[in-house]
């Protein structure tokens, strides 16, 4: 700092001190120690509750962050548990709605099964009475008979076969026993021979022996010597060879730890790219993931509506249900299940947002599902009998126009119902359409007066049909068709037994009930596309061209046809026809595929009803219920597919982030052990480098060494040339000797061996034979009584057989009553079987839905408390974020307070500092100015430095000072310079 500036600051601290203050020395050291002991305790008390406030602070943000978070948990577990309750409610729903047919099948199954209990009673009954009449006793005697002969003859095979294998192991053992004793011989000779080598052996021996003594007497003396220089040669030859192989592995040791050390530098660089690029996956993949969740949530908020909407659709559909029902009650109906409604759309409906296009590949699969479907259909639907119809009299062969349109009014009706179940409109009946129907069967009965209308090769009519189309004003070809064939009439060639299956309205509407219901649910033969001509779907669907939310006007007409009785198979038939003829009207500008219809030969004004009209307009509405439905539950599982699918990633997502975070521990330990490994190898390295180069060195010794040696050694043996060779000679020559008799005698020991394992073998081949030979003799003998009693037992089944035949002869019908109730118990057993099969599953099944009803009710319950406690600790944990905000929010003002505190410290630290840069002269100052300075302890007593207190004696008084101070500094300060620079001149 400047001297003006120091003067300046001096002239603020005199007057703040002293003149401008204008009270005694004492009085102002006591005013300020008192002010500065007061500041003091109330500065350390906002220093206190400044702390206490920041630790609160902490502790609430802390719990404030922890419950936010718990609470977004809470709120994501309740929105799953709300979607999962909407679930399960629409599931409880659906599954309820599938018990009253299902009721119905168990009571319609327990019916049958009574009545085949009944009838099996009874003709167990009848069948017992027939047994009673039949006298066993020949049959018995026969059965008697043929045991005995059976047993005889199977024993007469036994004993026959024995004796064979008898004769078989003789002549086996006879052949071992010529070949044991030639073995013998051989071996006999072969012994002879290896004594005589022995004996030479042994005497070759003897004199090689000999002659190696003889020599050895020249080689004692040169012995020790000549081992010793062999030995040191052989040594030092050693020695170099270790030297060589030491340093050859060394060599190498070092080239594979250079080897080692570069593989070890490329899989650190090669670890370190690893590990960062699966912090990248890592990080890339917790992003996908949270985008994932969002997504989530908002496709289970969607779904949580969708469920919601399906929930009012469904009890709408119900309503609409129940309403159709109350008006149809009187009817014959056909009742299609949810389950069956869902299945046919998914295969057959391609406007269904579940549809299945079919393919070769997934065949099974719907023959599997609609197949299962259709049986419980088939087995819960049937027929009912109207007693006023049994009273209308028919005949097949001459029905009138009034008989025709009864039957077809019933028909259209049962189709219309299917229809309307299904979300179809109803398709009309009308007189052009009931016309077109009854030219159909005229031709069909013209084409085939005395077949089954072709059901055995061309199956549909097409001339007849097309000819039935242009006579109505359609054109060729543009008619649907699905048929059924049976009998009315059956009778065997003679005419004794003939029989009349429909006699009456009520049989014949229960064929066209049989005919509807095997076309809808045909799992016999494992096909839909009659089905589909009923509800028009799939090729033969009737949605407009432009908008496929509406239909085209459909018409329908039951075309029902029979030939006289004629010969066929063997018996007398006449053949039953009832098809189902089918017109779409799309004429529309721009179809392609439209057909103009003559209305004027075509007559579908006059609508016949088959229904009043209250049932027509509630299956309409039903219909448009049940649309509603399906387009829900098409976008409910749409949406769950999408959770499904979403939930899957998340999972699969989340596996990536646990195999990604493994993988960065398993690279980072890799890494290190790389590291670590790498520095031991190059410190290996140094020390095998530092051992080749000794081994090196050590080399030109050891070869100088081996030379010196080998030299040695030959000196010495070209001195004693004759001596060594003599001696080697000799030595041998007694060593092949030797070895020649060891042999000798080892196959001496060998020949001995097999010729007496040889003849023990004989001995057990006799021993052997001579007990087969007992038992040939033995079974001999045996099968000679067995013929005996044989004979014997087949003249007396020839006398029992007479005996039955004759019985069998005279009882001839009772005999065929037997049979033929035998057979009828049988088909009643089978009978019963099926109808207790059929009862124990549709009881299965209904107590399967009940007791699913059951389960999502209790899982409905167990959601609803899971989202009581959720919301309630939601609400628990929301009050306490307000409680710690509260408490942040109070504490602002202790944090406000405090930087005041501070910014006046700052303030006062400022002018303390400035002081304490100023230097004063003793001689400037005087005692009493000196005096009032002293206040603070900080000032020195050798009057080198001089502050003011550094909180101030008086916030008033301190300011005063100051700006006095800076004032009157202009006034003195010429003097004051002038003085200064006096001084330091």
């Amino acid at each position: 700092m400047k001297n003006k500036d120091k003067l300046m600051y001096v002239s603020a601290a005199v007057l703040a001190a002293g003149t401008v203050a204008g009270v005694k020395t004492t009085n102002v050291k006591a005013a300020e120690v008192k002010q500065v002991n007061a500041n003091s305790k109330r500065d350390l008390n906002n220093v206190a509750q400044e702390k206490q406030a920041v630790a609160q602070d902490k502790t609430a943000q802390g719990q404030i962050k922890q419950d936010t978070e718990t609470v977004q948990k809470t709120q994501d577990q309740l929105k799953q548990d709300q979607a999962a309750k909407t679930q399960a409610e629409s599931a409880k729903t659906e599954a309820q709605n599938t018990l009253p047919a299902k009721e119905n099948a168990v009571s319609n199954a327990k019916t049958k099964l009574d009545n085949a209990k009944q009838e099996l009673t009874q003709t167990e009954a009848q069948n017992k009475d027939l047994h009673a009449q039949y006298d066993t006793t020949t049959e018995n005697a026969v059965h008697t008979a043929q045991d005995a002969e059976k047993k005889l003859d199977q024993k007469v095979n036994n004993l026959t076969d024995q004796v064979q294998d008898a004769q078989n192991e003789q002549t086996d053992l006879l052949g071992q026993r010529t070949n044991a004793e030639s073995e013998i011989k051989t071996n006999t000779e072969t012994l002879n021979n290896v004594n005589e080598q022995l004996n030479k052996a042994q005497a070759d021996s003897t004199q090689a022996q000999k002659h190696f003594d003889a020599v050895q007497k020249d080689y004692a003396p040169i012995q020790n010597e000549y081992n010793a220089k062999k030995s040191a040669a052989e040594k030092a030859a050693q020695d170099l060879k270790q030297n060589e192989t030491d340093l050859a592995q060394s060599q190498k040791q070092l080239a594979d730890l250079q080897t080692k050390n570069d593989d070890l530098a490329k899989t650190v660089n090669s670890t370190q790219g690893q590990l960062d690029n699966a912090n990248k996956d890592l990080a890339t993949t917790k992003t996908d993931m949270r985008q994932t969740q969002a997504k989530l949530n908002d496709v289970t908020k969607q779904s949580s509506d969708v469920n919601g909407k399906l929930t009012s659709a469904i009890a709408k559909r119900d309503q609409a249900k129940s309403a159709l029902d109350s008006q149809s009650e009187n009817q014959t109906k056909i009742v299609i299940t949810p389950e069956f409604n869902k299945a046919f759309h998914k295969w057959n409906d391609n406007h269904d947002p579940n549809y299945v296009q079919w393919t070769p590949e997934n065949d099974a699969e719907m023959v599997k599902e609609l197949g299962d479907l259709s049986k419980q259909e088939r087995a819960m639907n049937h027929f009912e009998s109207n007693a006023k119809d049994k009273e209308h009299k028919i005949d097949m062969m001459h029905l009138t126009y009034e008989d025709r349109l009864e039957a077809n009014k019933f028909g259209i009706n049962l189709v219309n119902q299917i229809r309307t179940q299904m979300g179809k409109k109803p398709v009309k009946l009308t007189v052009g359409s009931l016309k077109y129907a009854n030219d159909v069967a005229k031709y069909y009965e013209a084409d085939y007066p005395t077949s089954n209308f072709g059901m055995d090769s061309v199956n549909h009519d097409t001339k007849a049909i097309d000819k039935a189309l242009v006579e109505n004003g359609v054109e060729p070809g543009m008619g649907g068709e699905a048929s059924f064939y049976g009998t009315y009439y059956d009778s065997d060639l003679d005419g004794r037994f003939g029989s009349f299956s429909i006699k009456n309205m009520d049989d014949l509407k229960h064929e066209i009930y049989n005919a509807v219901t095997g076309w809808m649910f045909n799992y016999e033969q494992e096909e839909w596309e009659h089905a589909s001509l009923v509800v028009s779907m799939g090729l033969l669907d009737n949605t407009n061209y432009k908008n496929h939310n509406e239909e085209d006007p459909t018409y329908f007409g039951f075309a029902i046809m029979a030939n006289a009785p004629h010969e066929e198979l063997g018996g007398i038939s006449g053949d039953l026809g009832i098809n189902l003829e089918t017109i779409i009207d799309n004429t529309i500008p721009g179809n392609p595929l439209s057909h103009p219809i003559d209305y004027n030969k075509f007559n579908v004004k006059d609508v016949i009803p088959t229904d009043n009209s209250d049932s027509s307009q509630a299956g309409q509405v039903y219909a448009a219920a049940q649309n509603e439905v399906n387009t829900l539950q098409g976008q409910k599982t749409d949406l769950d597919n999408q959770i499904k699918s979403l939930n899957d990633h998340i999972v699969k997502s989340q596996t990536r982030v646990n195999d990604l975070t493994k993988t960065i521990t398993d690279l980072s330990t890799k890494l290190a052990k790389a590291k670590t490994e790498q520095g031991t190898v190059q410190d290996q390295i140094g020390q095998v480098s530092k051992h080749v180069d000794e081994l090196k060195a050590t080399q030109p010794a050891l070869i100088q060494a081996r030379n010196n040696t080998a030299n040695a050694l030959a000196d010495y043996e070209q001195t004693h040339a004759t001596v060594l060779n003599d001696y080697n000679n000799a030595k041998s020559q007694l060593e092949q000797a030797n070895n020649k008799l060891q042999s000798a005698t080892k196959a001496k020991d060998e020949a001995e061996k097999v010729l007496n394992q040889n003849k023990a073998k004989l001995a057990k081949i006799n021993q052997e034979l001579d007990t087969v030979k007992a038992q040939l003799a033995d079974l001999t003998a045996q099968l000679s009584d067995a013929k005996a009693s044989q004979a014997t037992a087949k003249a007396n089944l020839e006398k029992a057989q007479a005996d039955y035949d004759n019985y069998v002869n005279t009882h001839k019908d009772l005999i065929a009553q037997i049979s033929d109730s035998d057979k009828e118990v049988t088909a009643k057993k089978e009978a019963l079987a099926k109808a207790q099969s059929a009862y124990d599953k549709a009881s299965q099944e209904y107590e399967a839905a009940k007791n699913e009803v059951a389960k999502l009710d209790n899982k409905v319950k167990d959601l609803d408390q899971s989202i009581a406690t959720s919301q309630d600790s939601i609400k628990k944990l929301n009050n306490r974020i307000t409680s710690n905000t509260q408490i942040i929010e109070s504490n602002k003002q202790v944090h406000a307070q405090a930087s005041k505190l501070a910014a006046r410290k700052a303030f006062d630290a400022q002018i303390n500092k400035a002081l304490d840069n100023v230097v004063y002269d003793t001689k400037t100052i005087s005692q009493h100015t000196a005096k009032a300075a002293t206040v603070e302890p900080t000032v020195l007593t050798k009057n080198t430095k001089h502050a003011l207190p550094q909180t101030g004696a008086n916030d008033k008084l301190s300011l005063f000072a100051a700006l006095a101070g800076l004032s009157l500094s202009s006034i003195g300060l010429g003097s004051l310079v002038s003085d200064k620079k006096r001084r330091r001149n």
